[in-house]
C-alpha cells in the first residue's frame, strides 16, 4: 500500500510527514506550556489587562486597571498550582479532557469587637483561601477547512464541549495575629454540570506546530465597533470598547 504523505500545515510544522494529520492530532496530551495576554479598552480612557503564564506546573495571573479619572493604576496577582492538564484526542472525532487545580489565596481580614467601656478592639486576622478544583470535559472535534489567503486546509480545528462537570473543595485557615492562634473551618463542596448541544460551545485553536511529540495551538481575539445615535438631527458617534487578547498552549505527547 502506498503512503500519502501529509505536507505541512501550521507555521512550524514539519515540512513532509508520512503520519496522516489526524494521526498525529490524536493521542493523550499534557498542557505543559501556557501564555496569554489581553487587553480591554473602555470609550473613556479606562483599560483592564492581563497576563497569564504556566511554568513548573504554577500558573501565575496578573491584573491591571487603569482609572483615566483617577490616573491611578491598580494591580494584583495570583498563582495557581495545576495538577493535572491533560487532553485525551480520539481519531473518531471525540475528545476528553482534565484541568485539576490549587489555587491558594492570602489576604488579611479585621475583626473589631468592643470592651466593656465600649472602647474598640481590632483583630488581625491572616485569611488563607485554599480551593482544589476538578474539571472534566467531553467532546467532538473536527478540522476546518481553507480560507483564501488566510488559513490552509485543517490548519485549524474546532473544539465542541458537549459536557462539563465542575466539583470544588474550599478550605479556610484563619490565623488571629494578635492571639498566635489558628482556626480551620469546615471545608465546603460545590458541584456543577453542564450540557450543551454540539456547537453551542466551541472555541477554535490555530495549529501552529503538529510533530510527533508536541503539539502548539494560538488562539487569538480582536473585538472593536461604534455605536452611534440621533437626537434632535444631531448624530454622535462613539467608540465601543477595544479588547484583544493571545493565547499559546504546548502540548506534549504522553502515548
Amino acid at each position: 500500500m502506498l503512503l500519502t504523505p501529509s505536507c505541512k500545515k501550521g507555521e512550524n510544522d514539519p515540512a513532509l510527514s508520512l503520519i496522516s494529520r489526524t494521526a498525529r492530532f490524536s493521542g493523550t496530551w499534557d498542557v505543559t506550556g501556557y501564555s496569554a495576554t489581553s487587553i480591554n479598552t473602555e470609550f473613556n480612557g479606562d483599560y483592564q489587562s492581563s497576563t497569564s503564564t504556566l511554568a513548573e506546573n504554577i500558573i501565575t495571573n496578573s491584573y491591571s486597571y487603569y482609572d483615566a479619572d483617577l490616573s491611578t493604576t491598580t494591580t494584583n496577582s495570583s498563582n495557581v498550582t495545576l495538577n493535572k492538564a491533560q487532553i485525551v484526542i480520539e481519531k473518531d472525532g471525540s475528545w476528553t479532557q482534565e484541568w485539576n487545580t490549587t489555587t491558594v489565596f492570602i489576604d488579611t481580614v479585621y475583626d473589631v469587637s468592643f470592651d466593656m467601656w465600649g472602647e474598640p478592639i481590632v483583630t488581625e486576622i491572616a485569611r488563607t483561601t485554599s480551593t482544589v478544583e476538578v474539571t472534566t470535559e467531553t467532546g467532538n472535534w473536527s478540522f476546518l477547512g481553507k480560507v483564501e489567503d488566510t488559513y490552509k486546509n485543517k490548519e485549524r480545528v474546532v473544539l465542541n464541549t458537549l459536557t462539563s462537570n465542575s466539583a470544588s473543595t474550599e478550605t479556610i485557615v484563619l490565623f488571629n495575629i494578635n492571639a498566635n492562634t489558628t482556626i480551620t473551618n469546615p471545608s465546603e463542596s460545590y458541584s456543577s454540570t453542564d450540557n450543551y448541544l454540539s456547537g453551542e460551545a466551541s472555541q477554535t485553536f490555530d495549529i501552529d506546530q503538529l510533530k510527533g511529540k508536541e503539539m502548539i495551538w494560538k488562539t487569538s481575539e480582536s473585538n472593536s465597533g461604534t455605536f452611534s445615535f440621533t437626537s434632535g438631527g444631531t448624530t454622535t458617534t462613539i467608540d465601543n470598547d477595544v479588547y484583544t487578547s493571545e493565547a499559546t498552549w504546548i502540548l506534549s505527547i504522553v502515548k
